[in-house]
């Protein structure tokens, strides 16, 4: 092998490498991207009834956060004017319904992606310790409680408050006068309040939340619980018992800290449904919506950036390459016979439209009924130049024939015959003449079914749509299989089938 062509490669791969490494481990980009995690559409009905004055609705609405991505949002508000406010981590919605005495729909639809295993994974700190509720005594008495298990490294402080909602207090437990104290607040204050003071007593960062379970269901009201932070991450807390939700489970926040997660001001809440159902994605707008959202360099130099409609052109134009590295495997390495280079790339984009079978019977029909005709032209001597145009005038006629039968009979494979390369197929009947005259109908006949298998496996390789999606995410790919091409076109030793076809001369010697 020559040097040049293997710095060269070598060039080829590193670079390629560089910037997939580059993406994979400092931008966050997937070493193989999929759509990983799930997708739920969420649908938000609320029913008010408003006097003469109108009313307003206050809506918790879901917000983007570490391992959730909102991708789509469909607001109805009629007659309703809706502003969206954000407050701190919350993101609330502003219905203004006018005054008609009437019970008026509200209506809010999402579509959230959350990432396997990263939702309620927030390891982000709070910026301060909120003190205690205010309120002397329960401030007092809730101090006095903790007070033995203040040396307790967080995670074991958080436990040990957190099982006294179900009544369990650790070593040292407090006197039992202040523990039935204590049950005097719980029922006076409420078990989330007691709990979340016993947790700023402790020096523990707490908070309050409104959110949704994720999983396919039909709920009047949304959960409530309780986020403490434990020197690493935010564990989230029954209120009621005291239990911590696994981390696998997907709880979708809707409102932090003491507000609920619906308000009325004006009118009365009459009916409130959640509806939460699991929904197909697909991978292409999981990172579509991702870098629309970036401002990152090579996310703004993205091909997601493109306009939708060129972008399904080139999610197989990036293929493109991969099918003449094929093609050039199996003809160097293995000695593939075929129809030219790049006539069974060709064919394989024209059998997207087609559709396989229908695209391979156009293929052979047409070759054969070719090969007829230029038989029927031999005998007249014409020049190249106007023999080639004849055939090329026939090819054109079968398409159009195929395509008013498609049109009679309603099959649309056969009016995408004109997405065929005409002149590719023109320039194979040619050549499959030829090679009937020097080599044979059955030398002629391997090429053509050589032809055909290639542009089958190719027709594979471009239609699948993970990889599609590699290359279409990485197009610096692109560059590592210019070195395999480079790589194969270095290569000068006997083909595979050579090898099978000389086998009894090998074994003599």
């Amino acid at each position: 092998m020559k040097k040049p062509a293997l710095w060269l490669a070598l060039f080829l791969f590193l670079f390629a490498g560089a910037l997939l490494f580059y993406r994979v481990l400092f931008l966050g980009y997937p070493l193989l991207p999929t759509a990983p995690g799930q997708t739920w559409a969420i649908s938000i009905d609320l029913y008010v009834e408003t006097g003469t004055e109108g009313a307003k609705v206050a809506l918790g609405l879901p917000a983007e956060q570490a391992g959730l991505m909102v991708v789509e949002e469909k607001i109805s508000a009629g007659a309703q004017s809706l502003d969206i406010h954000l407050e701190g981590p919350n993101r609330i919605g502003i219905w203004s319904v006018p005054g008609n005495r009437e019970k008026t729909l509200v209506n809010f639809q999402t579509a959230v992606h959350v990432k396997r295993g990263r939702l309620g994974g927030d390891t982000t700190p709070p910026s301060r310790i909120a003190p205690p509720a205010e309120g002397g005594e329960e401030e007092a008495l809730a101090k006095r409680l903790v007070a033995g298990w203040r040396n307790l490294p967080p995670p074991a402080r958080l436990r040990a408050v957190a099982a006294t909602a179900s009544g369990r207090w650790a070593d040292p437990p407090p006197e039992n006068q202040e523990i039935r104290a204590w049950s005097g607040v719980r029922e006076k204050l409420g078990g989330e309040f007691a709990l979340r003071t016993l947790f700023r007593a402790a020096d523990l960062s707490a908070r309050s939340v409104s959110g949704l379970l994720l999983t396919n269901s039909v709920v009047g009201s949304p959960l409530r619980w309780l986020e403490v932070y434990d020197g690493q991450k935010w564990e989230r807390i029954r209120p009621d018992t005291g239990e911590f939700w696994d981390r696998r489970v997907a709880l979708l926040p809707l409102m932090h800290g003491e507000r609920e997660a619906i308000r009325v001001v004006g009118g009365e809440l009459r009916e409130v449904r959640y509806v939460i159902r699991r929904e197909p994605l697909s991978a292409w707008r999981v990172y579509f919506e991702q870098t629309r959202r970036s401002e990152r360099f090579l996310d703004r130099w993205s091909l997601f950036r493109l306009p939708e409609e060129f972008q399904e052109t080139f999610r197989i134009l990036l293929l493109v390459p991969i099918g003449a590295l094929m093609i050039s495997a199996l003809r160097n390495l293995i000695g593939f016979p075929t129809f030219g280079i790049f006539m069974p790339v060709l064919m394989a984009l024209s059998f997207r439209n087609t559709g396989l079978w229908y695209g391979l019977g156009i293929f052979f029909g047409i070759l054969l009924l070719g090969y007829g005709v230029r038989r029927a032209l031999d005998k007249l001597r014409l020049l190249l130049v106007p023999r080639m145009a004849v055939l090329l005038t026939l090819v054109i006629g079968c398409f159009t024939i195929l395509a008013l039968v498609g049109g009679r009979i309603g099959l649309r494979e056969f009016m995408a015959v004109g997405l065929l390369p005409f002149v590719i197929l023109t320039m194979v009947i040619e050549r499959f003449f030829v090679l009937v005259e020097e080599a044979g109908a059955a030398a002629a006949s391997r090429t053509a079914l050589g032809s055909a298998l290639v542009s089958v496996i190719t027709y594979f390789l471009i239609s699948w749509e993970p990889l599609q999606l590699t290359f279409f995410l990485y197009p610096e790919l692109m560059a590592a299989v210019t070195a395999l091409q480079i790589l194969v076109g270095q290569y000068s030793g006997y083909r595979l089938m050579e090898l099978f076809r000389f086998r009894k001369l090998v074994a003599s010697r």
